[in-house]
């Protein structure tokens, strides 16, 4: 690319599709800034971030205070480039889920990011470009039993990105939704279920679909076969979609994830399909 190479602002660069993407815009020519709660555990899990140039930024996103330091960072470095990466997933049934355990969700998942974008907003719009991208999921457009938190706070910071690639596309900035499917990463490891249960759900929900997710979910203990999703390979498709450039918002990674936005595509085509007559006859005489 002509001039100065493009700056990343990545958060969650540690591991997982974060740190492939950093590393694969290190290996490709760009600056990147990876964020990080602890950078001495970042520093050993992964030492070739800053042996290839790469930038640690103690930061969590989901601190109040994100704000204010990410702010500080894309002015001092001129980001041309956010990733909202970092996030984590809490999976149990609606009612065995402590409001104090939703709205931690929240705060990580979708105040996060928001404080990210809010931040780096003026440096774009300053210069007249830059691209915002978030890291989703398919569980950003279909919930499945045993995910609402999760979904819920995927769903909404997905309306967030949405409506704001329309407010910014005049003034030169492009957001990107990226939807992973299963992936070959610690995230399925990280997953926080209600506190006191046992097995992450109570007795009513024996032999319901929310046991079936708690039981699958709970019982990993290394990455199972069918997650066929390549992180490294993820990274190099959102890459190649931000220098070469694109004409949609969102982003699928991953047949799994592919199957899924058909699923519910046909779902909400059935119930348009379904209530048509009944929405059609709702109008004033």
């Amino acid at each position: 690319m002509a001039g100065s190479p493009l700056t990343w602002l990545i958060t969650g660069a540690s591991s997982g599709l974060g740190e492939s993407l950093a590393l694969k815009a290190l290996g490709a020519g760009f600056n990147v800034i990876g964020t990080t709660r602890d950078v001495s555990k970042a520093q050993t899990a992964c030492p070739d971030f800053e042996d290839k140039g790469g930038i640690w930024l103690g930061l969590d996103p989901g601190k109040k205070d994100a704000y204010e330091k990410f702010a500080k960072c894309c002015q001092e470095h001129d980001v041309d480039v956010l990733v909202n990466n970092a996030g984590y997933a809490f999976i149990g049934g609606v009612e065995d889920t402590s409001e104090s355990d939703i709205r931690d969700q929240m705060e990580v998942n979708f105040y996060g990011p928001l404080r990210t974008v809010q931040a780096c907003l003026p440096v774009m719009r300053a210069k007249g470009s830059g691209h915002i991208i978030l890291i989703s999921s398919g569980s950003g457009f279909i919930a499945r039993p045993g995910q609402a938190t999760y979904s819920a706070s995927k769903f909404a910071i997905e309306a967030i990105h949405e409506s704001l690639s329309y407010e910014v596309k005049p003034l030169g900035v492009k957001v990107l939704i990226v939807e992973p499917g299963a992936f070959r990463t610690p995230f399925s490891r990280r997953i926080l279920t209600p506190a006191g249960l046992e097995n992450g759900f109570s007795d009513g929900y024996k032999g319901t679909p929310v046991e079936q997710t708690m039981t699958r979910s709970l019982h990993l203990t290394s990455i199972p076969d069918w997650v066929k999703g390549d992180p490294d390979k993820a990274a190099q498709a959102i890459i190649n979609a931000t220098v070469e450039g694109y004409d949609y918002l969102r982003l699928l990674l991953g047949k799994d994830c592919v199957v899924a936005l058909e699923s519910k595509i046909s779902e909400l085509q059935r119930d348009l399909d379904a209530t048509r007559p009944i929405a059609t006859a709702t109008d004033v005489d």
